[in-house]
């Protein structure tokens, strides 16, 4: 694993817990019936296609924060790894919840929302300070 960042209490509230509590919202939304947001087919395709970005880019920084003040080495590629495994997951859970469908292309869509928020982490200098705590 690597050198310990944080304390073990430190690291429980302030990456592990905010991580826990947004991987159970999106599956508290996964469970929830397809609502349509507007009547025109394309405009709610890319606004819940952007949701799938922003909700994974989001999982993505909670990954790495927790993997990097555990003092995980290789935490960008791990944080990554986990987050893609958790889009399949909600898909894979998706294809049993009536109204809803599980798809190949949500799960690239949640994985491109995962790489965006890893170049942004690794180029962004205050964003980098904030998530991981520099």
């Amino acid at each position: 694993m690597g050198t310990k960042k944080g304390s073990g209490l430190r690291v429980f509230l302030t990456a592990f817990l905010p991580l826990v509590l947004w991987m159970g919202l999106i599956f508290f939304f996964s469970e929830q019936e397809k609502i349509p947001v507007t009547g025109n087919y394309t405009v709610s395709f890319i606004i819940f296609k952007s949701l799938h970005l922003i909700e994974y880019g989001i999982l993505y920084l909670l990954w790495a924060r927790f993997l990097h003040l555990s003092g995980v080495r290789n935490f960008y590629l791990l944080a990554f790894i986990l987050t893609f495994l958790y889009g399949v997951s909600d898909e894979l859970h998706q294809t049993v919840t009536p109204t809803r469908e599980g798809t190949l292309r949500d799960v690239l869509i949640d994985g491109l929302g995962a790489f965006v928020a890893n170049f942004f982490l690794t180029r962004v200098t205050w964003l980098s300070k904030i998530v991981l705590h520099k």
